[in-house]
């Protein structure tokens, strides 16, 4: 049998249909694996800057001074039956001698009280008056705070 490179045949086409079907399969199924997957993007969060509802400048005795800045919070349940909620608020405080600090909001009979988590520092205020207590003996180190 001779070949007839010039020559189209009704056999050649079919393996050059073939060969095109089987080629757009391949690329087709590779495609399919490497498609691209366009990302789940989530709506945009609206950032909200949480402003303090209040802030206080104290003179306290000794030439002492105490900028606390009160933030609100919402109360959380209390981890023990039949108690009162937890509140959720907190100050931010600038102690005259360069320490600052943020403290939460903490359980009081009268008054607004914020501690520490071992409560070696307590911050207390009361209408237009504060101190505060540190250290396991409760010493007040910040006395008679009144606001400017």
């Amino acid at each position: 049998m001779k070949i007839e490179w010039n020559k189209v045949t009704w056999y050649s086409k079919l393996i050059a249909v073939i060969l095109f079907v089987f080629t757009f399969l391949i690329g087709f199924n590779l495609g399919k694996k490497s498609e691209y997957v366009e990302p789940i993007v989530a709506p945009a969060k609206s950032w909200t800057v949480i402003q303090p509802i209040n802030a206080v400048s104290y003179s306290c005795d000794g030439g002492k001074t105490i900028n606390a800045k009160y933030y609100q919070g919402t109360s959380k349940a209390s981890s023990s039956p039949n108690q009162p909620p937890v509140p959720g608020g907190s100050v931010e405080l600038q102690l005259g001698d360069g320490r600052s600090m943020t403290l939460p909001q903490t359980m009081s009979a009268d008054g607004a009280r914020y501690a520490n988590p071992n409560e070696s520092f307590v911050f207390w205020s009361k209408g237009s008056g504060a101190f505060v207590t540190e250290g396991n003996l409760n010493n007040t180190t910040y006395s008679n705070c009144v606001t400017k």
